[in-house]
């Protein structure tokens, strides 16, 4: 009795399905992205400007005991070599705020440096609650850059590695 093999077909369906539906579960419309730093957000340009909440937040997102990130500006660990322990493994590009919303935009250092944006809502008297995240390709200058960035992301939860 002779086996039958499956198709390459249906071995590739099987093994790239499940990647292909965690891709999905992210994406919003592109007029949806367009509008998600829209409005009149207020920039700030050091870590000192962050709220403990949000900065709290961040921590448990990014999975350190305590918030750590370097000002724009000032040094980081830029690779994956530690040089030197103290320094953060993220820096500050900019955040912004509007209401309870907020943005952060940062880099994060190691082996594939990169840039990345999270969002959150304060919550009061309670922590600050995840809304979305993205790695953009770059660095954003201006807040409008940074619109242009985001509009074309793909978005991930806060369970991603951020």
């Amino acid at each position: 009795m002779k086996q039958r093999r499956a198709s390459p077909l249906i071995w590739w369906t099987i093994l790239c399905l499940p990647f292909f539906t965690v891709a999905q579960e992210g994406q919003i419309s592109s007029a949806e992205s367009e509008r998600l730093l829209d409005g009149q957000f207020k920039i700030v340009w050091k870590t000192d400007g962050i709220p403990a909440s949000l900065k709290q937040a961040f921590s448990k997102i990014t999975r350190q005991r305590s918030f750590a990130m370097a000002d724009p500006g000032q040094k980081f660990q830029v690779t994956d070599v530690v040089l030197d322990n103290a320094l953060p493994s993220r820096r500050l590009v900019f955040a912004g705020t509007q209401g309870d919303t907020w943005f952060v935009h940062y880099e994060r250092g190691g082996y594939a440096h990169s840039y990345y944006v999270i969002a959150l809502k304060l919550i009061p008297h309670s922590d600050a609650e995840f809304q979305w995240g993205c790695s953009v390709p770059g660095v954003a200058k201006s807040l409008e850059q940074l619109r242009t960035l985001v509009a074309a992301c793909r978005l991930a939860k806060a369970d991603s590695y951020w």
